[in-house]
């Protein structure tokens, strides 16, 4: 595993190299990175339901689309990110692989740290960190936050609160649930960010340090361009209707409309912030053009590995949310489900 340096504070840019590095480079990979402040959104979030984009266009706050899913999250210069680029896995729990060394450096902090459900890492039960992956080619991208500190105002008004993601949670709000390592520690956020590219670099073995050349920049800007600095990219996922269904599953929130037409799906959405291997797009086309029964939609469902397209869903939940739709449909309630 190498490190390659990265000070860049343009989000966009920095999800640009995780893709150019993926492509790029033979070797496993470990960043450390910053960006300034911004809001980064899951792959397969609606993003009208999930940020007060009235709030991100008067702050002049960034909004930028990850390529992988999970929640939105709000950075700025006193958090940072990490990220592993590996060879895909066959761990089935690969979020605690890669979250392992991270919680190893805070607990070496004498810090009450630990990786718990599906993705967060907390400290005296307070989330520190919400890790995301993506696949492609045969490699993994594992990256993560670590709230060090963060400007609150932005982080309470920037993201939108949804009650139906704190069901069944004691505490009701983004803030309450949040913490901020800068409270347990002695250190600011320079030297905090140095305590942990120093562990990571012992606890792999890591002597190879490099930064990315001025041809690879080049590139990496043109990827920005043409992806992540898109508006159709980073704002296009805003077109749940009102009457679809959400629901908030272990695996995540999982919010599915459907469109009907001569008793048959005619068109399928499903967002949230769920992970996913695959992407949800094949699994919605695989859908379309299915007749709305029972026995049919199981069918589609059976001849798919769901897990690879909304990881940790189970096929029976899935099933019957979208045959409620339906149901709703035909009892006249709605034309769009």
């Amino acid at each position: 595993m190498i490190f390659i340096e990265n000070n860049n504070l343009d989000p966009a840019l920095n999800h640009a190299i995780e893709l150019f590095v993926l492509d790029h480079y033979e070797e496993d990979v470990f960043m450390l990175w910053r960006n300034k402040p911004c809001i980064l959104i899951g792959r397969y979030q609606n993003i009208n339901a999930e940020v007060n984009l009235e709030f991100t266009e008067k702050n002049a706050l960034d909004v930028v689309r990850r390529l992988s899913g999970g929640g939105a999250i709000y950075c700025d210069t006193e958090n940072m990110q990490y990220t592993f680029i590996t060879k895909q896995t066959s761990i089935s729990n690969s979020f605690a692989k890669f979250a392992s060394p991270v919680v190893k450096a805070l607990k070496s902090l004498n810090l009450n740290a630990e990786f718990t459900g599906r993705n967060d890492i907390l400290i005296n039960g307070l989330k520190v960190s919400g890790n995301a992956q993506f696949h492609q080619n045969g490699k993994i991208v594992h990256h993560g936050t670590l709230l060090f500190k963060a400007n609150t105002y932005n982080l309470s008004h920037a993201l939108k609160v949804r009650d139906i993601k704190f069901k069944d949670k004691a505490v009701k709000s983004v803030a309450s649930r949040i913490g901020f390592i800068s409270d347990f520690v002695s250190m600011n956020v320079e030297e905090f960010k140095s305590y942990i590219e120093d562990f990571i670099k012992k606890e792999y073995g890591i002597s190879k340090t490099t930064k990315l050349k001025d041809e690879d920049l080049k590139e990496i800007v043109k990827i920005k361009n043409e992806i992540f600095g898109k508006h159709e990219w980073n704002y296009g996922n805003g077109s749940l209707k009102k009457n679809g269904k959400a629901e908030k599953y272990p695996c995540g929130l999982v919010e599915i409309s459907i469109e009907i037409e001569e008793n048959k799906i005619k068109e399928i959405t499903i967002e949230g912030d769920f992970f996913s291997e695959l992407g949800v797009s094949s699994l919605c086309k695989a859908l379309e053009g299915v007749e709305c029964s029972l026995e049919a939609i199981t069918k589609t469902i059976d001849n798919l590995d769901l897990e690879k397209y909304i990881k940790g869903m189970e096929k029976k939940a899935f099933i019957g949310d979208i045959m409620k739709l339906i149901e709703a449909n035909s009892n006249g309630k709605k034309r769009i489900c």
